[in-house]
C-alpha cells in the first residue's frame, strides 16, 4: 500500500495539472426569465445552457447555484444536485447535452 503522503502528493499534482487545462467556472447564475444556467468560465468565456439540456425538470429551481471546488463544481442547493464544470463545458461544445 502506498504511504498517504505519496498519495496526497500525486493527487495535488493531478489537481494542479487540471487547473491549468480544464475549464473552470468563475461565476454561475440562473437566468429565471430564460430558464438558462449562465456560466462565466475562467478566461472570460460565457456559456449559457438551457435547463432542459442539463437533464433537470423544466421547473427545477436552480437559483442559488454555487461555484465550488475551485471552479470545477456547481452545486444547486434547492434541488441538492451538483454538476462537474469540465463535463458541462465539453458536452455543450460537442453538442452532447440533452435537447
Amino acid at each position: 500500500m502506498e504511504p498517504i503522503d505519496e498519495t496526497i502528493a500525486r493527487a495535488m499534482e493531478r489537481g494542479a495539472k487540471a487547473t491549468a487545462v480544464e475549464p473552470r467556472a468563475a461565476s454561475a447564475r440562473f437566468d429565471v426569465a430564460r430558464k438558462r444556467l449562465v456560466l462565466e468560465l475562467v478566461g472570460d468565456v460565457e456559456l449559457t445552457i438551457p435547463v432542459r439540456a442539463l437533464g433537470f425538470p423544466a421547473d427545477a429551481d436552480l437559483s442559488g447555484v454555487r461555484v465550488e471546488g475551485g471552479g470545477f463544481d456547481l452545486y444547486f442547493p434547492a434541488i441538492d444536485e451538483g454538476a462537474f464544470v469540465p463535463d458541462l463545458a465539453r458536452a455543450a461544445i460537442e453538442h452532447r447535452l440533452v435537447a
